[in-house]
């Protein structure tokens, strides 16, 4: 299975080292040149009993029905519309065990590829912490209209085929465009 490409947003940790790409939801920073890896926290109470596995000594992560990965977008504008004024988005390439879902997925190893910026939050200090954060990580700057193809040289796309539909109104839209097709041709 080659390498998972992936998209993905970071808040900016401004570490005493300098700055750092951080989960913008846990606790964990990405150090530079280092892949990060996937781990599930043991915790107790309901998660816990909901997800027996985590009492378990050295379950790689991801676990199906769990929330531990490390976590991807397959489209790069799922990730554009994530980013805020206080988040930065980029590229990921993810290996090891992956958990594919409809929206993105969960991998065991990431490594950031390339950061983005989106324009309409694209301020001074926004602008000025991300050049920081590409020299410290050594990563280009990308428009996030480019970032997707960057990515493609690095790993494959795992998005799944879209999903049927269980609307009855588009599997009849398409049966009256058949009908009437078949009809028309004569």
């Amino acid at each position: 299975m080659s390498p998972a490409i992936g998209f993905r947003v970071w808040r900016i940790d401004e570490m005493l080292t300098g700055p750092r790409l951080a989960s913008p939801y846990r606790y964990a920073v990405w150090l530079p040149g280092v892949a990060l890896k996937a781990e599930c926290k043991n915790e107790s109470g309901a998660l816990a009993l909901a997800n027996p596995h985590r009492k378990q000594p050295g379950p790689t992560p991801p676990i199906e029905g769990c929330t531990c990965g490390i976590y991807a977008y397959h489209e790069a504008d799922e990730m554009v519309d994530a980013i805020n004024s206080g988040l930065v988005g980029g590229a990921v390439l993810a290996w090891g065990r992956l958990t594919i879902h409809q929206e993105g997925f969960r991998g065991e190893f990431a490594r950031p590829l390339a950061l983005c910026y989106a324009p309409m939050f694209l301020a001074g200090s926004t602008a000025s912490s991300l050049a920081r954060l590409a020299h410290v990580y050594s990563l280009p700057v990308l428009d996030s209209s480019h970032l997707a193809v960057f990515a493609t040289e690095f790993g494959e796309s795992y998005r799944p085929a879209a999903e049927q539909s269980d609307d009855w109104t588009g599997r009849l839209a398409t049966s009256v465009r058949r009908v009437l097709g078949t009809w028309f041709r004569g």
